[in-house]
């Protein structure tokens, strides 16, 4: 079908369309379109389907599975189209995809071919897809992806049908790796930025409306999206040892939680985050559109907090919703009767204090008011005081001694103990001899003694993971949102410069320094906090010079991490004294929080684990602070918070902005400073994990042991660069070896008389050939030809024994005897990075001009790429394009 008009007038759109799996029937209907596309080391796209399957049937949708050989591009856009042909104004209609995404960067790409191949002007956007089954059968002019652009006119067409309509994706578009291996990254690490430019300009050419609103904008489609776009979504194995996305995974449990609870997307939403923030992953999901939707109908939520009262026996009640609409035991209600707008003492039938919180109810008593001793037919409760947010923690072990800890637990203000439906605990606590403080990471502090000053000390630092965890799902409520526009910019500080970074998932070095950049962009005075909550708990005020706010006057801009006279240092960041340091990465986050007037947010910081317990002077704050104060003073300390009354001024308005990062505690590995053309590195924290698996295990089921690696074809289409007819071709490939220190190969091959528009004689150039272990790292340099200049392996030989490429053999194969694994990953990728940098070097210095024409690595986990790289075609790089190709040996 035609993306543009449903009609079956260009069947050049569809690759391959998928096989019927069925139709629906007519009439007012629910329906559900569920895609699972499992492709790379994905494993729980199944699981995925059946857990949406079971959901949307309990609620009486029809379903249409997409999976295997019927999850094409063809097959996907098919059966989006016959979901949009058969929705009518009264319909639901519900797309659900799991499986991979892909981001691509322009970063290197010509603007000027970006924006031909699109036929569009301007700077070159950041272009992203989902990946369909048959992506790898993808070809120069054949794409076989679904870009974001194709699904926003998809999306647009079916809300045309039906207002309707929710799209659920679990997908994520950046690659980067978790510190947890259990958890796998929902992106691809290769896409190819001129391959989707080229596909999507071959869309507008056909007359594809990409006027149409972008998701975001469209007000009628409710989307959930399982993290940003520079954010990762990961696959997880859950508590009952499924394996299935951490988003679909956690909103089953949501769902569950809801039961026929008239809850609304953004309260599911906010249940679901969390619970992931729990595990300081950087993955953040969220609601776009009409967020105020009950589940799957056009009805909004007109009241917030208000929650139906179930009569039990004398003057216990339950009230449906339980943890998932945020009720804690102590919280305190206004039981009023139905239908009431608010809270009011001269028709309020009792006050209900919950006493336990189930996973789909909390259980509360009613102390009556004079004159009631029933509750009429329809009683509601309205929030009247809450306490602090409980984080779950999970004991193992049996005894007197195991019984001590959960009770102690149990009575800790702000903890509880994990239930069955709690995925991701903040921390588990293992109990033998001795305590053992851990989470999905490992260990968090050293052994304690199984004996009452043991327990007090481990639930003490059990209190200070909570508070932390707490602030890092910190966000306002949408009355408290503040609505003026500011500007928070973060990231590295290199040789004196400004390096930015994404908000979230980015893997960062100890002793790194880092910056941000604070602007307001409104037109009153704003103040800012920026926190570092880190990788123990500990919570530091980086503002605190001002500790009321950092005020910014309108227009005016501040860095943090700039001496007096401007000068760029950056804050380097260090791992916390004490902490049990195995080499492993762990969660850190910086909280940015704006306000419109001055407060008093000191009470937040606190010392980590293992660290003295703070006693900030928080109870006039809880007494007479403002709304803000009053949360987060309640976040200090645990106690319970009076409700602002409907007399009671305005709440002070805030946004937050979370800045989330991998903290590794080895130095940061050597950079790489040559520039490529094309270059198609997975992230940094992908290629580490997979030098670490080298340096763990030298195979990886289904990559071969050995390969060869080829440069069949170059075409120089215009020789202007190298202003020479003249030019000689040079490789890099490395590999991880036994482990430790790094194998390499260099090749060279020598062209003459080359004109524009010549096909070199590669003669099929065998670049490499040997074992492969870990990774494959590629690069491809051209340069002009003089005469007397030694072949690359030649000038590299002579290098080996100086400076930095021997001291990077050396030092790896050092760190394989003496350091954690994690630590050799690092080392093993700087010593790539040297001999990169040193052959670049080298080139410059024999020959002069030299272009690095392309760079990748090849990772064991998907095979080191074996196959022909374009599969059809050759991939253009500016004057040049090429192809290569990976064989088992």
């Amino acid at each position: 079908m035609d993306l543009v008009t449903g009609k079956s007038t260009a069947r050049s759109l569809l690759a391959t369309p998928g096989q019927d799996s069925g139709a629906w029937g007519g009439g007012a209907v629910l329906r559900a379109l569920l895609v699972g596309s499992q492709t790379g080391e994905l494993s729980g796209v199944a699981n995925d389907l059946a857990i949406m399957t079971s959901l949307l049937e309990s609620r009486g949708f029809e379903i249409r599975l997409l999976t295997g050989g019927d999850a094409t591009r063809g097959g996907i856009i098919d059966g989006y189209e016959r979901l949009i042909a058969d929705s009518g104004p009264d319909d639901a209609a519900v797309v659900y995809y799991s499986g991979h995404g892909l981001t691509v960067s322009p970063a290197g790409v010509d603007p000027a071919e970006a924006a031909a191949l699109m036929g569009t002007s301007g700077p070159p956007p950041d272009l992203q897809a989902i990946v369909p089954t048959d992506f790898a059968e993808s070809t120069e002019t054949d794409f076989r992806g679904i870009t974001a652009v194709e699904l926003s006119v998809l999306l647009a067409r079916l809300t045309d049908a039906t207002r309707n309509a929710t799209v659920i994706l679990d997908c994520c578009y950046a690659a980067h790796m978790s510190r947890d291996t259990d958890l796998l990254p929902k992106a691809l690490p290769h896409p190819s930025y001129l391959d989707i430019a080229a596909h999507l300009g071959r869309q507008r050419r056909a007359s594809l409306p990409v006027d149409q609103p972008h998701p975001v904008s469209n007000p009628h489609a409710v989307r959930v999206v399982a993290a940003a776009a520079y954010q990762s979504a990961y696959e997880h194995t859950n508590a009952d040892g499924v394996r299935c996305g951490l988003l679909t995974d956690t909103l089953r449990v949501a769902f569950t939680e809801a039961g026929d609870l008239p809850v609304t997307w953004d309260t599911l939403l906010r249940a679901v985050r969390a619970r992931i923030a729990r595990s300081l992953l950087g993955q953040r999901p969220d609601v776009e559109g009409p967020r105020d939707r009950l589940p799957f109908e056009l009805r909004e939520a007109t009241r917030s907090g208000v929650l139906p009262v179930v009569p039990l026996t004398g003057n216990r009640v339950s009230l449906p919703g339980g943890r998932l609409v945020g009720v804690e035991p102590g919280d305190e209600f206004s039981v009023m009767p139905a239908g009431a707008a608010t809270r009011d003492p001269a028709t309020e039938i009792g006050t209900a204090t919950v006493t336990a919180v189930g996973t789909v109810a909390a259980d509360a008593t009613v102390a009556f008011r004079p004159g009631h001793d029933t509750l009429p037919l329809g009683a509601e409760a309205h929030p009247a005081r809450v306490a602090g947010r409980r984080q779950p923690i999970r004991v193992y072990g049996d005894g007197s001694a195991a019984d001590d800890v959960r009770a102690a637990i149990t009575a800790a203000p702000q903890l509880r103990l994990a239930t069955a439906t709690d995925p991701l605990p903040i921390a588990e606590v293992a109990v033998g001899e001795r305590l053992r403080l851990r989470d999905r990471t490992g260990p968090l502090a050293p052994e304690r003694p199984a004996d009452p000053a043991g327990i007090a000390g481990i639930v003490a630092d059990l209190e200070h993971l909570s508070r932390a965890a707490t602030l890092r799902a910190l966000e306002p409520t949408p009355a408290e949102q503040l609505p003026d526009p500011f500007t928070v910019e973060w990231g590295r500080v290199v040789d004196g410069q400004r390096r930015a970074l994404p908000p979230g998932d980015e893997r960062l070095h100890v002793d790194e320094p880092v910056y941000l950049r604070l602007r307001n962009d409104s037109d009153r005075n704003l103040f800012f906090f920026v926190f570092d909550i880190g990788v123990h708990g500990r919570v530091e005020l980086l503002t605190a010079a001002d500790p009321s706010g950092l005020r910014l006057r309108p227009g005016q801009e501040e860095t943090i991490g700039a001496d007096r006279g401007g000068t760029l240092t950056g804050l380097p960041l260090r791992w916390p004294s004490g902490a049990v340091a195995d080499g492993t990465p762990r969660g850190e986050s910086l909280l940015v929080i704006v306000t419109s007037t001055e407060q008093d947010l000191s009470v937040l910081r606190q010392d980590g684990i293992r660290g003295g317990a703070a006693e900030p002077a928080t109870r006039n704050l809880l007494a007479s602070g403002s709304s803000l104060e009053r949360l987060l003073a309640q976040v200090a300390t645990g106690a319970v918070r009076d409700l602002a009354p409907p007399s009671a001024a305005p709440v002070v308005r805030y946004a937050t902005r979370h800045l989330t990062f991998l903290l590794d505690p080895a130095p940061a590995p050597s950079a790489e400073t040559v520039r490529f053309l094309v270059d198609e590195r997975p992230d940094a924290s992908v290629r580490q994990l997979a030098a670490r698996g080298a340096a763990a295990a030298p195979a990886t089921a289904g990559a071969p042991a050995s390969v060869a690696v080829r440069l069949p074809e170059i075409v120089v289409h215009r020789n202007r660069a190298l202003r020479s007819a003249d030019i000689r071709v040079d490789t890099l490939v490395v590999t991880g070896a036994d482990g430790d220190t790094p194998a390499y190969r260099a090749a060279s091959a020598r062209f003459s008389g080359i004109r524009d528009e010549t096909r070199l004689p590669m003669d099929n150039m065998l670049i490499y050939h040997g074992p492969a272990v870990g990774f494959l790292d590629i690069a491809v340099f051209l340069s002009r030809d003089r005469a007397g200049s030694l072949e690359l392996s030649q000038l590299l030989q002579d290098q080996l024994t100086a400076a930095p490429v021997q001291q990077a053999a050396v030092q790896v194969a050092g760190l394989a005897v003496a350091a954690p694994q994690a630590a050799v990953a690092v080392a093993v990728v700087g010593a790539s990075a040297v001999l990169v940098n040193t052959a670049y070097r080298l080139l410059s210095k024999a020959v002069g001009d030299s272009i690095g024409l392309y760079r990748t690595s090849l990772l064991a986990s998907e095979g080191f790429g074996v196959g022909r790289h374009p599969a059809g075609g050759l991939l253009r790089a500016q004057d040049y394009s090429f192809a290569y190709e990976v064989v088992p040996a």
